[in-house]
């Protein structure tokens, strides 16, 4: 995600790798229908069943009853980043409409210790300034100077967690209009579970980009939150070394700071060996 680095040389961190999704091993335990590209919502075969809350009004938005607050995101960042998986991300475009995802990869930057992230040293600008505010706050920047990457401020000084991979639940066609703005080939289908597999990625098919979204208080935007979803199982998640941080010191480079739901094939990249340990 993030290292102390100037703007334009972000392309090392938290790149989408280009390799595609390898096919999945499902877990026996989830059973459910797979997802589709149509505007509706759709039910996951690795998550159970939403459960089902009232809506309420907030602002110029409607959002569920079950939206996360600041107290979920005041939490250590190793700890937030396993307790966002699972978690439902949405997104509310201008015309109303809602997009979402459930949250299946995370990493995790922890501060001024950690020399992946933006805030390493104690590095503080206006560009990352939201890696200092209130637990739940949006820190989103880019990366190639055309992509954009969302992160949510954790507890503990300058520390954040990079949101990764989604699997694509509400507004699927949307998403995939989106995405099919910056492709080049348009003649092969984007599949579902290619529409997130990927920080650029899931920020291009969501529109999430730093003009609208940066230094957003989750617990109270109209225009994206967080819903609580389903637990996940310490042993379905995957810890391995980040992605794309190779400007980092060796150490750094080394640590398993990345989690992923094992088995989710909209995973950005598996870590065979992290899987098997």
């Amino acid at each position: 995600m993030i290292g102390l680095t100037p703007i334009h040389t972000y392309s090392n961190m938290a790149s989408d790798t280009t390799k595609p999704t390898p096919k999945l091993q499902r877990s026996k335990k989830r059973k459910g229908q797979t997802t589709n590209s149509s505007n509706q919502a759709t039910e996951s075969i690795y998550f159970t069943t939403q459960k089902k809350t009232k809506t309420c009004s907030i602002g110029d938005g409607t959002v569920k009853a079950n939206r996360l607050g600041q107290t979920f995101y005041n939490q250590p960042c190793i700890k937030l980043a396993k307790a966002l998986l699972g978690q439902t991300l949405v997104r509310i475009l201008d015309d109303g409409s809602r997009l979402s995802g459930t949250i299946v990869e995370t990493e995790s930057y922890m501060g001024t210790e950690d020399s992946a992230a933006h805030t390493y040293q104690g590095h503080k600008s206006n560009k990352n300034l939201a890696m200092y505010m209130a637990p739940g706050t949006t820190y989103v920047y880019l990366i190639y100077g055309m992509y954009s990457c969302l992160n949510i401020s954790s507890k503990g000084e300058g520390c954040a967690v990079l949101i990764r991979g989604l699997e694509p639940s509400e507004g699927l066609d949307t998403m995939t209009t989106h995405r099919k703005k910056r492709r080049k080939d348009t003649s092969r289908p984007l599949k579902p579970k290619d529409l997130c597999s990927g920080p650029g990625k899931l920020t291009e098919a969501l529109n999430i980009n730093k003009t609208l979204l940066d230094k957003k208080d989750l617990s109270t935007d109209t225009m994206m939150w967080i819903e609580s979803g389903d637990s996940v199982d310490a042993a379905e998640i995957v810890a391995c070394p980040r992605i794309g941080i190779d400007y980092a010191t060796p150490e750094w480079v080394a640590k398993p700071l990345r989690f992923y739901i094992k088995g989710n094939s909209c995973v950005s990249k598996r870590d065979k060996k992290a899987e098997s340990d």
